[in-house]
């Protein structure tokens, strides 16, 4: 295992607590900008003031330290006082993501009981705006207080809690990309150690670095964004989700005016910086990035060479796009590519990418050729291993499970040794990826769960639903799965701008014959915001294939092969 920096050596802290209390020595701090760039400013010696007064609020409410403490907000001033009130009263925040589709508030709902009964929340802190409308809805016995009554407390500070470092700082709930999301369970050390690496690799200093985020608080990018952050005592540009999703362009009109030098985020917001630079010439400056992440979801060469092509009329370096692979079971960061070249890929086989089969190269616009981004180096303090069924560690080129071990990664899942015990093994981390090793570093091929065998063929549901995307009238999003005990596969997409539903079908189907080469047995259109998504945003494909299955799915046209 490589050497790692420690929080104690980098930041003179190895609490959230007190790397906030150094941080609040200096001048930089945290701003918000909504979607016209509208500023509002939080600095660090503030954010410090506020907590003291809304962990002195949790203490009224009878929060202990240890307690689990629900949050239940988007991205705002308010919430990250009441965050980090959390952590300066010894308690747990556990971030849950806010309603987004009004139209599942029942299935919603439930899900928010669920989760604040798993974790024993001992109280649910939300945005203002959700006051009235979640407090109804939760039951009584848990008191639900909103971010501005915590932020308006006016008490005098408790005496301070002397956290330490091994004490749990945090739970954070996985995506549920594939089954039920389960809280990963983070010590301070281990939040911190990951922050530690991220300042580390993404050069973050306090005088130059400017790091700007839209990743909501409620995902692991997110939040170890803003740690990071604190931690290393830089300005941030902190935009909330809702606001670049509604005003995509601003994030990268951001970017320009406050000249930042790092963003991480999915690959699909660097294909829209690219749309709007295509169709939105202005004076953008893009001189200041130094690293431009591109992790959180599969990495597409098109949205990638398009971004750093017209990104370079703007003074963008060919080598500020870098790849990065982490999960939060580690905390955040387990790989990332490398800072001084330009990205590279990985053109392979596609007929060989399946467990114990061997990524072998093929020329790059060839038929049956996969092209996938190589995914850097294990970064300080992790170990990579590419690993058969049986634990067996496998060679370069051949394809296996991920598996991860570091300082970094969690004990377990909270209260759920049954799940635990499936992921560890002899103190690595089983990721549930599919990838394999190359002298460059490690490629991604896709998850074990989502691969689809089909008459002996392994297909990968991420390659159906980009090209599906392409089609015009195609939706934000589309699902490829594979039907219980059949070999069928299903393509689900969703009608946009009033698409006819019967000629999308049909074009869809036509596409995928043509670019992937084995056809679904079906693709079906939907309406539009009915496919079902995890907190981040990413495809939950068991739920819509039981959506399907079941008959749940609104479809309003189908084709067969």
């Amino acid at each position: 295992m490589t050497g790692h920096p420690r929080p104690e050596d980098m930041f003179g802290a190895a609490t959230v607590p007190e790397v906030l209390e150094l941080a609040a020595r200096g001048p930089r701090g945290i701003t918000f900008i909504d979607g016209n760039l509208r500023e509002t400013p939080l600095p660090y010696r503030l954010l410090a003031a506020a907590a003291r007064r809304a962990a002195t609020a949790l203490a009224g409410l009878g929060v202990r330290r240890g307690d689990r403490v629900a949050m239940l907000s988007s991205t705002s001033p308010r919430l990250l006082i009441c965050l980090f009130g959390a952590w300066r009263a010894g308690a747990v925040p556990v971030v849950l993501a806010p309603p987004h589709r009004l139209s599942e508030v029942a299935v919603i709902m439930a899900d928010i009981r669920g989760r604040l009964d798993h974790v024993g929340a001992r109280c649910l802190v939300v945005a203002d705006v959700f006051g009235g409308f979640v407090a109804g809805r939760i039951g009584a016995g848990r008191p639900v207080v909103t971010c501005g009554d915590l932020v308006a407390g006016r008490a005098d500070d408790p005496p301070p809690i002397e956290t330490c470092p091994n004490e749990l700082a945090f739970l954070q709930y996985t995506s549920g990309t594939t089954g039920p999301a389960k809280a990963v369970a983070l010590t301070h050390r281990q939040l911190l150690t990951n922050v530690a690496v991220c300042c580390d690799r993404l050069l973050l200093d306090g005088e130059h670095s400017v790091h700007a985020s839209w990743a909501p608080l409620y995902h692991d990018l997110g939040l170890v964004a803003v740690l990071s952050c604190v931690a290393s005592g830089i300005r941030m540009v902190l935009q909330p989700p809702e606001a670049f999703l509604s005003a995509p362009d601003s994030w990268l009109d951001a970017l320009s005016r406050f000249r930042a030098t790092s963003t991480v985020t999915p690959n699909f917001a660097y294909g829209l910086a690219a749309r709007s630079m295509r169709l939105r010439p202005r004076g953008l400056d893009l001189s200041a990035l130094r690293v431009c992440g591109d992790g959180s979801e599969p990495t597409r060469k098109d949205a990638a060479d398009e971004f750093t092509a017209r990104g370079a009329r703007y003074g963008l370096r060919p080598e500020a796009l870098t790849p990065m692979y982490g999960l939060a079971e580690a905390t955040l960061s387990v790989s990332m590519g490398s800072l001084t070249e330009p990205m590279r890929w990985d053109h392979v086989r596609r007929d060989g990418l399946r467990p114990g089969g061997a990524a072998t190269p093929a020329p790059e616009a060839g038929p049956g050729t996969r092209t996938l981004a190589v995914c850097g180096t294990a970064v300080p303090g992790v170990d990579l291993s590419i690993r058969a069924e049986d634990g067996t560690p496998l060679t370069d080129r051949v394809v296996g499970e991920i598996c991860v071990r570091g300082p970094s990664v969690m004990r377990g899942y909270w209260r759920d040794r049954e799940a635990t015990a499936a992921v560890m093994r002899d103190g690595w981390l089983r990721t549930g990826d599919l990838g394999y090793r190359t002298p460059a570093g490690l490629v991604l091929s896709g998850r074990l769960k989502d691969m689809i065998i089909i008459g002996g063929a392994n297909l990968y549901p991420e390659d159906y639903e980009h090209v599906a995307a392409q089609v015009d009238g195609v939706g934000a999003a589309c699902a490829a799965f594979a039907l219980p005990e059949t070999e069928r596969m299903v393509v689900a997409v969703e009608a946009h701008g009033g698409a006819d539903p019967g000629d999308l079908a049909e074009r869809v189907m036509a596409r995928l014959r043509t670019e992937v080469g084995h056809a679904p047995d079906q693709v079906v259109v939907v309406r539009g915001q009915t496919i079902p998504l995890t907190s981040s945003g990413k495809v939950q494909r068991g739920r819509c294939r039981d959506g399907y299955f079941h008959g749940r799915l609104p479809i309003l046209a189908r084709r067969a092969r």
